[in-house]
Formats: C-alpha cells, structure tokens, sequence
C-alpha cells in the first residue's frame, strides 16, 4: 500500500531555495513594495527556513510567483523603483564602514549584508556578530589598508577565509575555523592590513554570558 505523497509545504528545503527567496525579497524592498526594517527581518527568517511553507510565507502579501511553484502565468509588470536599493547587496554599493580618526561600530542585532567595505584609518572598527544575522550564505568583506585595528567578533560556527587579505607591518589575527558549520554562513576577506591591526575571533565567556541573561530576562 503506498503512501500519500507529502505535502510540498511540509517538505525540507536547501540553500538555493533560501537563497532564491533572499533575492525576491531584495527586489521587492529596491522596487519599494518592503521597507528596509521588514527586509533585514525577512531575510533573517528566511535564511533560517526548514520547509517550503517556512519560505512562502514570507512572499505572500508580494506579487511573485514562487520558483518551485513556477506555472506559465503571464509576466508580472516591474514596478518603478521608488527609491535606492538597500546598500550592501551589490558589490559595486558595499556597506561601508569607516573608522576614520575615531571609530565605527556595529553591536546588538543587524543583518550582515553580502557586500561589506572595512576601513579602519587612523582609528577602529568593530563589528559584533554574535546577535547578526547574514544576509547570505557567502559575504564578501573587503580591508582597507589603514593604520587602526579592525576586531569582528563572531558567533560559533561561522567560517572565515582570509587568504586573499595581505599585509605589510600590520598584523593579522583569525581565531575562528576556516570551514563554516552546515547552515552557517562564510566571510571571505580580502584586500590589506596595511600598518594596523586587524583580528577575527569567538564571543568570550563574558560576552556570550551577558547574552544568556538577557534573553533570560
């Protein structure tokens, strides 16, 4: 006796599928049919889907058709962008974050997007991950050769490629895997060090704790 098929909403999905949803959400957000806050939200949902249903839910209120549920309907009419896109999801517009003579820094919950720009300059950047969330699987993350320090702490499991990142009387400091854990995402650095500092490494026990007790609370 066979058994009824399972539902497609009830069935696993991988990284393409998560990925090809990212992209919708993208386009709707530089089309102005998603505000900023409800994209790094979606998208924070999405790259942590399970199930089909998981991803269509985010897409329902959006006028797209859904890649494995593709039917020969006719096209949808692009909307006229009502505004730039979110910056950090090409490579010709990365987030850039610059230290300049004092500092920058990211803290508490953000979205990591795919693109980002680091330049510490004559001062610091600091990028805590622990509470981020990636916006892709792969982000690309370019060094600006400065003279300051560049410290990005990340949570366990997330990977880092740094062979393309160089540099001359600086100093360069990675102290988390180089293959990220299944499901978690991939930072490729490149670019240069120049005369500063700059170093990649896990939550301490003080950091992490402080974030237990607060989701206690």
């Amino acid at each position: 006796m066979s058994q009824d098929p399972v539902p497609l909403g009830q069935l696993r999905v991988g990284h393409a599928e998560r990925d090809a949803v990212a992209e919708i959400l993208q386009a709707a957000a530089a089309d102005g049919r998603l505000g900023l806050d409800e994209l790094d939200e979606r998208l924070g949902v999405a790259l942590q889907a399970r199930t089909y249903a998981d991803l269509e839910g985010l897409l329902s209120d959006l006028s797209v058709d859904l890649p494995w549920r593709a039917t020969p309907t006719p096209a949808v009419q692009p909307v006229r962008t009502q505004g730039p896109p979110p910056v950090g999801y090409s490579r010709e517009d990365p987030l850039r974050l610059e230290g300049g003579l004092s500092s920058e820094k990211r803290d508490g919950s953000w979205v990591i997007p795919p693109f980002v720009r680091l330049g510490s300059g004559m001062g610091s950047v600091k990028l805590n991950c622990l509470l981020a969330r990636p916006a892709a699987g792969v982000i690309e993350v370019e060094v600006v050769p400065g003279a300051g320090s560049v410290l990005i702490i990340l949570p366990d499991g997330w990977g880092v490629d740094a062979d393309r990142l160089t540099k001359s009387m600086g100093s360069k400091t990675i102290k988390v895997p180089r293959d990220p854990a299944p499901g978690k995402p991939l930072l490729v650095f490149y670019g240069g060090v120049g005369l500063g500092s700059f170093k990649v490494r896990p939550g301490s026990r003080r950091e992490l704790r402080r974030i237990e007790d607060a989701r206690s609370r």
